[in-house]
Parts: C-alpha cells; sequence; structure tokens
C-alpha cells in the first residue's frame, strides 16, 4: 500500500495575506501612537505656558503686595503709557524682589523681542520684560539697558499689558 503524501504548509497567497494584514495593523497602530504622543505634547506646552502665565501674574501680584512706600509724596508706584497701546510699563519699589533681598526698583515692560519682525509675526513678536535693581536712589530708573539689570523674558506672545491701580485715594490710573 502506497501511502501519499499531505500536503502540509501554507500557500504563496496565505503568507502574503497574513503580511498584508500584520503590515497593516502596524501601520494603524504606530499611527495611533504618533497622534497620542502629538495630542501629549501639545498639552504639556500648553500645561507648561499657562504654568509660567500664572507664576509671573503671582510675582506680580506678591510684589506689588509688597509695595516701599518711600518717605515724602511720591509713590513708590510709577505707570508710564507709551504710544503703542497696550504697551505700557510699570516701574515699582517692593520688598518682595526676586533677583535681589531687600528694597528693589522692580520694573515690567512690553516690548518687541525681534528687531525686525515680519507682518505675519507683528501680533506675537512682543513679550513682558521684567528687571530689578537694589533700590539706591530716590528716582526710578529710566527703561534704558543697563547692564547691571538686564531685561528678561517673563512672558512671550504678549498682545497687552494694562494695569489700573490707585496711588493713594480713589483716583485709578493706567
Amino acid at each position: 500500500m502506497i501511502v501519499g503524501r499531505r500536503k502540509s504548509g501554507f500557500t504563496l497567497a496565505e503568507m502574503m495575506l497574513t503580511l498584508a494584514l500584520v503590515a497593516l495593523v502596524y501601520t494603524m497602530v504606530s499611527t495611533i501612537l504618533i497622534q497620542i504622543s502629538r495630542y501629549v505634547k501639545a498639552g504639556r506646552e500648553v500645561a507648561r505656558e499657562r504654568y509660567i502665565l500664572l507664576k509671573t501674574v503671582e510675582d506680580l501680584r506678591y510684589q506689588l503686595r509688597s509695595l516701599y512706600i518711600p518717605p515724602g509724596d511720591k509713590p513708590g508706584l510709577l505707570g508710564r503709557q507709551t504710544p503703542i497701546s497696550g504697551r505700557d510699563s510699570l516701574q515699582f519699589l517692593t520688598c518682595n524682589g526676586s533677583v535681589h533681598k531687600g528694597v528693589v526698583e522692580g520694573t515690567y515692560m512690553v516690548r518687541d523681542d525681534r528687531e525686525e519682525v515680519s507682518l505675519q509675526d507683528e501680533e506675537n513678536s512682543s513679550s513682558l520684560f521684567y528687571r530689578e535693581f537694589p533700590f539706591r536712589k530716590m528716582q526710578f530708573r529710566t527703561l534704558d539697558p543697563y547692564e547691571e539689570a538686564p531685561w528678561k523674558v517673563k512672558l512671550s506672545n504678549v498682545r497687552l499689558f494694562e494695569l489700573e491701580y490707585s496711588a493713594g485715594g480713589n483716583i485709578f490710573q493706567r
């Protein structure tokens, strides 16, 4: 009796179909993982920007809470308007400096990041800058650059910086 050989194994069509299904599943899984990583990265960036914004607002709030009132008629707070709307600056004397100890002269100001700004980036070209000096003078320094206290970026892409405050009484200044 001759026993015939049983055919075992896979045909070429079955192998190609299996390979195509594995490639399809791999492509779907890798695409999903890439999209998830992009969403996580974007979420982290938004969370980081919000953290920096809240930290800057808290720093300003604590600095203004600790205003130093010098002897005399002058308040320890000076707001200056610039010709560009929303680009005001604020100078103040505070006991809660972020760089120096003791009474410091702190200044917040909005200005352009770059010298040349394209029309497309015009709205996102300005930042909120901060600097502080140890308090030595009875008058505020100008907004010009000083080597001893360089301007540092606190917030990027700032479109508006306006504060209303009372310098003694119900008269609010901007």
